[in-house]
C-alpha cells in the first residue's frame, strides 16, 4: 500500500509545482489554496490490473512553503485507510493516520506556479462550460509524464495525469480536482503528526 501512496504523494508535488504556461499576461494560483481531491491509481504486475480510488483534501501555503494531502484510499470499495502526506520545507512526512506509522522522507521544494513556468509544454486547450478556458500541459521529470488540466484564469487545478514506473511496476494516476478556494479553513492539515517525530 505504502508504494500506492508514494505514487500519490509525487503526483500531489507535482501538481503543485506546475502551472500554465501559455498566458499573455503572468497569472498565478494563489499563494493559499484548499481543494477536494478524487482520483484512481491503475497499476498492472504480475499479470492483475489493480485499481485504487483516492478521495482526500489538498491544499498549499506557497508562502511557509507547505503542502499537504489528506486522503482516505479504497480498493474495491472496501475502505483501506486515512493517510497524510505533508511536505515542509525541512522534511516530507507519509503518515497512517490509523495505525499511527509514519515516514519521513527528504523535502521537496514548493513554489508557487505561474505562467511565465519554463517547465511546462503547451498542448491544448479546451473552452469549459461555454465561458472558461481550460489549458493542458506536460511536464516531464525523469521516467515520469504528467498532464495536467487549469483553469486558464486562475490557475486552479482541474486535472492531472500521472504516467511513470514504480519498482518496475507501471502505473497511472488521474486525479480530479475541485471546489477549489483561496485562503487555508483548516490549517491544522498542516501540523506534523506527533508519532512523526522521527
Amino acid at each position: 500500500m505504502s508504494r500506492y501512496l508514494s505514487v500519490l504523494v509525487l503526483t500531489l508535488v507535482v501538481a503543485v509545482n506546475t502551472s500554465s504556461a501559455h498566458q499573455s499576461e503572468r497569472v498565478c494560483t494563489p499563494e493559499q489554496w484548499e481543494a477536494v481531491v478524487v482520483g484512481k491509481v491503475a497499476e498492472q504486475s504480475q499479470g492483475k490490473f489493480y485499481i485504487i480510488d483516492v478521495v482526500g483534501k489538498s491544499a498549499a501555503d506557497y508562502g511557509r512553503g507547505v503542502i499537504a494531502l489528506a486522503e482516505s484510499v479504497f480498493s474495491q470499495e472496501q475502505y483501506v485507510g486515512s493517510y497524510l502526506y505533508l511536505n515542509t520545507k525541512s522534511a516530507s512526512y507519509l503518515a497512517d493516520v490509523v495505525n499511527k506509522n509514519c515516514q519521513k522522507l527528504p523535502p521537496v521544494t514548493v513554489d508557487q506556479p505561474c505562467s511565465d513556468s519554463s517547465w511546462l509544454t503547451y498542448r491544448t486547450s479546451w473552452l469549459v462550460g461555454g465561458t472558461q478556458w481550460s489549458d493542458t500541459y506536460q511536464y516531464n521529470n525523469g521516467s515520469s509524464k504528467t498532464t495536467i488540466t487549469v483553469m486558464r484564469d486562475n490557475f486552479a487545478m482541474i486535472s492531472e495525469n500521472v504516467e511513470h514506473v514504480i519498482g518496475g511496476v507501471p502505473q497511472l494516476v488521474t486525479l480530479q480536482y475541485g471546489n477549489m478556494t483561496k485562503g487555508i479553513t483548516d490549517p491544522s492539515i498542516f501540523n506534523i503528526p506527533s508519532y512523526c517525530n522521527i
